[in-house]
Order: C-alpha cells, then sequence, then structure tokens
C-alpha cells in the first residue's frame, strides 16, 4: 500500500510516501528493508526543499549515536510506475516492533497497560487518538495552530477509548507535575517521569541545527509501561538554515517549546544541557566530525546525485523558497557548502554562548513557579 505522506512536503514537486507491506490476504506483512529490520511500515522521504539530499540521512544516523534510538535510514533510488524518481530515503516510522522501532510494549489483554508512543503535530484524524491532556486543556498549547498531541501507538485496531483515557491521564500526571510549584524535586518532580538526558540531548540536536519544528511539529516522545519518558527526533528537511526565515546560526529558542520551557527553568536540567554539549562537541559534535561525515556521505552517493537532478535540476532555478532569494544554493555543490558553512557557524556560536541556557533557571526568572 502506498500513499503520499507529509503535511507542507505534499506540496513538493517530488513527493514522499509511505509505504505498508501486506500479504497475499491484504494484511500486514513485516519485511526486511536494504538491511533494516523486519516491519510493515516505512516512509520513503524524497529530499526536494534539501538541495544538498542528506539532511535528514545524517542527522537521523547522528542522533542514533547520541540518543537511545533515532528512526534507521537508507539512501535508495525510486522507480515509481516505471518512471525514475530520484534519489530517496527509507526511513523507519516511529511506531512500536519486535526488538526494533521504540520497541515498547504491546497492549496487555484485559487490562490499561502498554506501551505507547505520541506526536505532538496537528492532530489525527481519529479523535480517540486526540489526547485532552494537561497543558492542551488549560491552553498552554497554541490552539490556533491545532496543535495537538496524539497516539501515535497502539494503532486504531487495539485502541480502545478506556486505553486512550489511561494513556492521557498518565501524560497528564507528568504534565502537571512539570507545570507545578515542586517541578524540579527529585522525589516527585518532573525527573521521576522522565529520562532527563533522553530530554537534554533532543534540545541540544534540534538547538545545534536551529530545527525548530521540533518542540511544535513533528515530534514524538514514547514510554513503556513502568518506564520513564524520551523523546525521539524527526524531521530535519528545513534545518541548518534551510527554512524561509533567515536563521544565522545564532540565538536560541528551543527553551519556548511546550515541555522544554519549564524544564529549562532548573538550573540543575540548564547545567546538563551546557555539560553534554561540550561532551558531544568533544566528538560527534565537533566540526571535524560532522564535516567528514558530509563528505563521505557525498562519496558514498555518487553518480546517484547526478542522476537524481537530471530529474529535479531544475529546482535550482525554479524553486526558490528561501527568503532573501540569494540564500538559495544554485548547485548542490553550493548547497553542501552552505551545510558546512552553517555546522562552523552555529558550533562556534554555541561554543561561546552556550552557557546563557543557564539565565531560563535563574531564580529571577522562575521565582514565581517556587513556593
Amino acid at each position: 500500500l502506498i500513499r503520499v505522506r507529509g503535511n507542507s512536503s505534499r506540496y513538493f514537486d517530488k513527493k514522499s510516501y509511505l509505504l505498508r507491506f501486506t500479504d497475499e490476504k491484504g494484511e500486514y506483512a513485516d519485511h526486511q528493508v536494504m538491511g533494516m529490520d523486519a516491519h510493515y511500515e516505512w516512509a520513503l522521504y524524497g529530499p526536494y526543499l534539501d538541495k544538498s539530499l542528506i539532511r535528514n540521512y545524517m542527522w537521523y544516523n547522528i542522533a542514533g549515536e547520541i540518543m537511545d534510538y533515532a528512526p534507521n535510514v537508507r539512501f535508495c533510488e525510486v522507480i515509481l510506475n516505471g518512471e525514475y524518481q530520484g534519489l530517496y530515503v527509507m526511513v523507519e516510522t516511529i511506531t512500536n516492533g519486535t526488538d526494533c522501532r521504540v520497541n515498547v510494549s504491546e497492549p496487555i489483554d484485559n487490562t490499561n497497560a502498554t506501551g505507547y508512543v505520541l506526536r505532538l503535530d496537528r492532530g489525527s484524524e481519529n479523535e480517540t487518538k486526540n489526547l485532552v491532556n494537561f497543558t492542551y486543556y488549560t491552553y498552554l498549547f497554541d490552539r490556533n495552530y491545532g496543535h495537538c498531541v496524539n497516539i501515535q501507538y497502539p494503532k486504531s485496531g487495539s485502541l480502545t477509548l478506556e486505553l486512550a483515557d489511561a494513556i492521557e491521564q498518565e501524560f497528564s500526571d507528568f504534565e502537571k507535575a512539570l507545570y507545578s510549584f515542586d517541578y524540579n524535586t527529585h522525589d516527585y518532580g518532573y525527573q521521576t517521569y522522565i529520562d532527563v538526558d533522553s530530554f537534554v540531548d533532543y534540545f541540544i540536536l534540534n538547538e545545534f541545527t536551529q530545527n525548530y519544528d521540533a518542540g511544535y511539529l513533528s515530534t514524538y516522545l514514547y514510554k513503556d509501561i513502568g518506564g520513564k519518558y524520551r523523546m525521539v527526533i524527526w524531521d530535519f528537511n528545513s534545518a541548518c538554515n534551510n527554512y524561509k526565515d533567515n536563521l544565522d546560526g545564532t540565538g536560541f529558542q528551543m527553551q519556548n517549546t511546550t515541555w522544554q520551557k519549564m524544564l529549562t527553568r532548573d538550573e540543575d536540567y540548564d547545567q546538563r544541557i551546557i555539560d553534554r554539549y561540550r561532551m558531544w562537541r568533544e566528538g560527534i559534535l565537533s566540526d571535524e566530525y560532522l564535516l567528514n561525515y558530509i563528505d563521505e556521505t557525498v562519496a558514498y552517493l555518487g553518480p546517484a546525485i547526478d542522476r537524481n537532478f537530471e530529474v529535479w535540476g531544475y529546482s535550482f532555478a525554479e524553486y526558490l523558497p528561501l527568503q532573501p532569494v540569494s540564500r538559495n544554493p544554485d548547485s548542490f555543490e553550493k548547497a553542501i557548502q552552505d551545510l558546512k558553512d552553517f555546522i562552523q557557524k552555529r558550533g562556534a556560536w554555541m561554543d561561546e554562548y552556550i552557557e546563557v541556557v543557564q539565565q531560563y533557571g535563574h531564580p529571577s526568572v522562575v521565582k514565581k513557579y517556587n513556593h
């Protein structure tokens, strides 16, 4: 089964797709794809806005070296209905799997116990999946933009109203603790609900790349039975200054997103961001590592790059979404150089100013949240 996927990206000339494998009876059937663990559901991401072709592939893999889980990816070339479509990235969707994906428990029969995956985005067409959680109920979400947390897993076939209500209540318990006066106490504050390093690393990765849809859209977290909430990265299509507005490598914004807004009011959490940023910057997030990763990826793609732009090369002249227009690269080589330039500039700026995040937890800022 195949359909076009994405929100704004579904209007690109080069489409992205959702794939579900089935057997002869039409039932979902797991299959391995290009060495990735077997599952029935996959996404085919077609880089179009990203003229470097590599942002999602690169940052999913970098995140996989930092976080407990990041979607597995493979480059491929796609032929659809006999027509060559160019270079794509085959991606694991964020859902449950047997010893793969986020690997949370399936619903336990005759109980309300289950592992689950939540998504903060524009909500689901299936109202049972949409949560009226604490932050939604108290208008801490901006409903003008349709922001809503919905249940991504369990899927509709095994999601009862009772199970959805139990998930909604459990997630609201976390949010109420986070937004309470004693949100940062170790015995019953936010630490009892979340894997702190997961949220810290999510902050760092999206802040380093200025991937500012994160925390508002395409935002995933998951929890197993008896476990803690963990974050999952998704969608770096417009990261690294590939957004319509010019993000020049300076400033912080992740502290304004829903859960990070309260987490960063804790000085210990802010110090954890600083310490882990410095640690990752010594290796995986160093200029040397990232620039070499780009060069190796481009070399790996080889002639597939030219084949892709034989179909989509017109976009360099005709698809110019970045403002001002001069920001749009006019060649693949320029797109790669722009990506490298951003990484070096952003890293240098954060190296100098990372301690600024401490201001978000300063007593003068948080006194109204404390007794």
